[in-house]
């Protein structure tokens, strides 16, 4: 789950900014405010202020990113979340306007907004910030739809969903270069460098006319390449591991023939031959997972079972899994409906939720060693 929330900024907010503070001397404070119930209690970071306190003046550093107001570019600064006075807030060093932009922050009013986006596990280490300012024409569909979602002049900052914040977006309609159409998730650009057409939609949908750059595409591409890649190695060293899987012994197959259509051939300690697909992804169990009409016909001719090893949450170090076995009669629906496609269209690759299959719910952690 991406950690977004809506902030309105109040006068004690905009002293974080130096040349608000500078007309605003009374202003006993140089942060943000952030809100302790959307900061733990809507999932972002349930034991943000408990790990605070020990640490050296109850911080976290944090890298900071401020787009806008308007078009506005990025901004990158050093900072810290941490506890002030019992509360949460980000702050540090006053933020000055970049030399190349006199005036920046200077526009900003109470009642104008932060759309932020937290980063971290446990503890936050990056935050992006989008800037809205009425006094901006660039801003000013974005700053009205906002002031709709936190109407009272007493609301400060609340939890912001990914489909609120597209609704937002399109209900305001900011430009095509407006940093706000930047915020796409790492899932769906891994979902587009998979070739998924309901990502490719939203995405147009949100960014029409500019779209992906090609460059940008093709890092995508091989960032979702990259995930296949380091799940494989991930799948293996569970299969090498001491856990109960059952496996006695296993081949890789795809790194002897590339377009094999699965990946392991395991041999089970009862004799049994399966074979094993590994389908891996950066994000949540829930994204969507491909299959190749070749690998759904393996599944279904070759009267070998086939399992289905989902991995999610994978880094170069770390990832969940769960199995589904032998998916034959989940898939032989699907190549039932594909008998009516008409003659001339072949239909070479299909998209899944993961709930389709029937997944065993334990979730098995793999953990790289810590000296390899």
């Amino acid at each position: 789950m991406r950690k977004l929330a809506l902030k309105k900024l109040k006068n004690s907010d905009l002293s974080f900014f130096k040349t608000h503070f500078n007309s605003h001397q009374q202003s006993k404070q140089k942060g943000f405010n952030l809100d302790t119930k959307v900061m733990q209690g809507e999932g972002f970071f349930p034991a943000l202020k408990s790990l605070l306190e020990p640490l050296p003046k109850k911080a976290a550093h944090v890298d900071l990113v401020f787009f806008g107001p308007g078009l506005a570019p990025a901004h990158s600064l050093a900072r810290k979340v941490k506890i002030d006075a019992k509360n949460l807030r980000l702050n540090g060093e006053f933020v000055h306007d970049p030399d190349e932009e006199p005036g920046r922050y200077g526009q900003f009013v109470e009642g104008d907004f932060a759309v932020m986006e937290f980063g971290g596990d446990a503890l936050p280490d990056s935050v992006k910030v989008v800037l809205v300012a009425a006094k901006n024409p660039q801003d000013a569909g974005l700053h009205k739809v906002f002031s709709k979602m936190l109407p009272s002049a007493d609301d400060s900052m609340a939890a912001l969903g990914e489909d609120a914040l597209q609704a937002a977006i399109e209900e305001a309609q900011p430009v095509a270069q407006h940093p706000i159409r930047n915020w796409l998730d790492p899932v769906v650009l891994e979902e587009i460098g998979s070739g998924d057409a309901d990502a490719i939609e939203r995405v147009n949908k949100l960014l029409p006319r500019q779209g992906i750059s090609p460059e940008a595409f093709k890092s995508t591409k091989e960032a979702a390449a990259r995930n296949g890649q380091l799940g494989e190695e991930l799948l293996k060293l569970y299969l090498e591991s001491d856990a109960p899987h059952g496996v006695a012994s296993h081949e890789w197959t795809s790194q002897i023939n590339a377009i094999s259509p699965y990946d392991f051939s395991l041999t089970m300690a009862t004799g049994e031959l399966r074979h094993a697909d590994a389908k891996s992804t950066s994000g949540p169990f829930s994204t969507r997972m491909y299959l190749s009409t070749a690998e759904v016909r393996h599944a279904l001719g070759s009267g070998v079972p086939y399992d289905i090893y989902r991995l999610y949450n994978v880094t170069e170090e770390t990832a969940q899994m769960r199995l589904a076995r032998d998916v034959k009669a989940r898939l032989q629906a699907v190549m039932d409906s594909l008998a009516d496609v008409p003659a001339g269209v072949n239909v070479d690759s299909l998209s899944f939720e993961p709930g389709y299959f029937d997944f065993d719910p334990a979730e098995i952690q793999i953990t790289l060693p810590a000296d390899e």
